[in-house]
């Protein structure tokens, strides 16, 4: 599990990472082209406001001129007014835009005119005769001479200017959108990141704690299962050996008490070490044949629970011919009640009146039987003995010896 752990944390690294690279790398390439954005609009904008400026500028000038200009033409337009005979002592500059030769003797007939000083103040400047400005023309014909154009040359460029000026503006406006939308992707990617960083992270590091408390809550486990390992491993090795005595056991030391039993398995165990054969220097014949689940079963349903007993109870139920059991205490036969019980059990004496019959029937039918009272009192005939002597499957018959009389 713990490697599982170590598994799924590796696999997720180069997730984590890639992600946060791509976030980093958009991260990089936002600010480079919001800078790069920001300095080509900053420019284009400086130089619009610089031009609108130098426009805007020229304006000024011009309505500052307009501005000094007027005060200069009121007075003049005051003095004329004021003008009398006596002020105007040349006249000539006025000759040609009241149609008169530029001459003395003109000028005189002309201040000579008692309609003169009213013919100054109501002359029609804007319906000037063409032959007159023909004589106009040189002073028309000035470069500097076209206020008008030069007013409108102004205008046109600020207008230029500023039409300019907004382009650029839309266009930071249409970056600055882009820039909104890379920027929510950015903030979606971050989150996604950190999200994805602290759950994953989160999840992985308490299955990694709880892991790691579980292998160490099993460090002790551990070291009963290499124990065992290395037992279970020794066994194998001494498997030959071990099943060669026990299959010895079944068959022969039955009828032997336990310091006997002891002895004989001792001595066997000497000739196979003399013979090279494998085998446990500590052999037990419960270890070899019992299992630990049907003993407590059997010392549940009344066998004793010495290891006496329990050996007796595999050599009953391990045993390839009936067992004759002698129990003088009756607890065989209570144990052989309890533990067949579920299977149908016949019980039956030598002296019941149907007991050949139902003990080939239970035979026949794979029903286990008990023949209580075998012994000295109660001996079997030939056809008792015909039947019981034949080799029955399932080990069904148990034969109980309940005294012997001896002497």
């Amino acid at each position: 599990l713990v490697d599982k752990m170590k598994v799924d944390l590796s696999a997720l690294e180069p997730v984590l990472k890639q992600k946060s690279t791509d976030v980093d790398a958009l991260m990089e390439k936002l600010a480079v082209d919001q800078e790069k954005v920001h300095k080509v609009v900053e420019e284009d904008e400086a130089l619009a406001r610089v031009k609108a400026e130098e426009t805007q500028a020229i304006a000024d000038d011009a309505q500052r001129d307009l501005d000094q200009a007027l005060p200069a033409l009121e007075s003049a337009n005051q003095a004329l007014r004021s003008l009398n005979r006596a002020d105007i002592s040349e006249i000539k500059s006025v000759c040609i835009l009241l149609d008169c030769k530029p001459d003395w003797l003109s000028a005189k007939q002309l201040l000579g005119d008692p309609n003169f000083l009213r013919r100054l103040t109501e002359y029609d400047k804007d319906n000037i005769k063409p032959r007159i400005l023909l004589k106009l023309q040189k002073y028309i014909n000035d470069p500097n001479f076209m206020p008008e154009k030069v007013s409108l040359d102004i205008l046109e460029e600020l207008d230029v200017t500023m039409a300019t000026l907004k382009e650029k503006q839309k266009k930071l406006q249409e970056v600055e959108n882009q820039i909104k939308v890379l920027q929510e992707q950015f903030d979606s990617s971050t989150n996604e990141k950190e999200d994805l960083g602290e759950s994953c992270a989160k999840k992985c590091n308490i299955k990694y704690t709880l892991a790691g408390k579980l292998a160490s809550a099993l460090g002790d486990e551990q070291v009963c299962w290499e124990e065992s390992v290395a037992l279970f491993e020794q066994e194998i090795i001494n498997v030959v050996g071990n099943i060669f005595i026990a299959a010895a056991c079944v068959a022969y030391y039955g009828a032997f008490t336990s310091h006997y039993r002891q002895l004989l398995i001792d001595q066997w165990i000497t000739q196979c070490q003399n013979l090279n054969i494998p085998i446990s220097s500590t052999f037990s014949l419960i270890n070899i044949l019992g299992d630990q689940y049907v003993i407590r079963q059997w010392k549940a349903e009344g066998l004793p629970r010495d290891t006496v007993s329990t050996e007796n109870g595999i050599l009953v139920t391990e045993g390839h011919r009936w067992p004759l059991m002698i129990d003088p205490q009756d607890q065989a036969n209570q144990w052989i009640r309890s533990k067949e019980a579920k299977h149908g059990l016949k019980v039956i004496k030598l002296t019941d009146s149907g007991f050949l019959r139902t003990l080939e029937n239970a035979i026949s039918m794979g029903v286990p039987v008990l023949l209580e009272e075998v012994g000295l009192h109660h001996s079997c005939d030939s056809k008792t003995d015909l039947i019981i002597k034949k080799p029955i499957c399932g080990q069904m018959l148990y034969c109980n010896c309940v005294f012997f009389k001896v002497g």
